[in-house]
This record gives C-alpha cells, structure tokens and sequence, in this order.
C-alpha cells in the first residue's frame, strides 16, 4: 500500500496505483492541458471510493510506503487508473547551431521574404 500526499490531503492506494500514477505525471510533465483520473482508495472505515485526482504539469506527489497496511487481493481492490490522453508538446534536443550559423540563416530567411515581398528574385520563366 501507498500513502499519496496530493494538494494538501493523503489517499492510501495500491502499489501499482501509485506507480501508475508517478509514471504519468513524469511522462507527461511537459504538457499543457490538466486531466481528472479516478483511482479507488482505501477510505479510514476500511471501505473503497473512487476519487478524481487533477492531475497537470505542476501536479505534485509525495509517495510512502505504508509497512503496516497490507490488503489481500489489493491488486483487485486497486485497479489501475485509466489514463486519458494528453497533448505532450514535443521538446526538441538543443540545436548544435552556433549563433554565427543561426544569424546566418535568420540573414538568409529575411532576404528571401523581401526579395518575396518585392517580387525580385523570382524566375517565373522556368
């Protein structure tokens, strides 16, 4: 068992909960959009309930190992969450330009829209 502290509050879940949720909120740091995922937890009265958990680029979770607490079947008491897709901007590895090389082409790029916007430079004869 697991015991998350999320937004100020804890939940107790099962251990392949948790991971599931870390792994998500790792992956898909670097998004933009927030989304609700529901996972059951292990409520004081020893009863189960589903809870929706916001989760978004600046989510932060606490994650303990809770020794004392052990459940037989938890793997059938927690299932796993069922996560919605995300838009994940993809993130570029750094270009190897320089910054010569880069004003080079920024100087190339805005000759070629002037000579565009001019009309000159264009071969329509071909």
């Amino acid at each position: 068992m697991k015991l998350i502290t999320y937004a100020g509050g804890t939940i107790l879940t099962g251990d392949d909960v948790a991971e599931a949720l870390l792994d998500y909120v790792t992956a898909h740091s670097q998004g933009e959009e927030s989304v609700a995922v529901d996972i059951k937890v292990l409520e004081p009265d020893g009863s189960t309930r589903t809870h929706t958990l916001v989760l978004g680029p600046a989510t932060e979770l606490n994650v303990a190992d809770v020794a004392e607490v052990s459940l037989a079947g938890e793997v059938g008491l927690f299932p796993l969450p069922v996560f919605p897709p995300t838009n994940v901007l993809a993130v570029e590895e750094p270009s190897a330009e320089t910054e010569a090389e880069a004003k080079a082409r920024a100087a190339d790029f805005n000759k070629a829209v002037e000579e565009i916007d001019q009309g000159t430079g264009l071969d329509f004869d071909r």
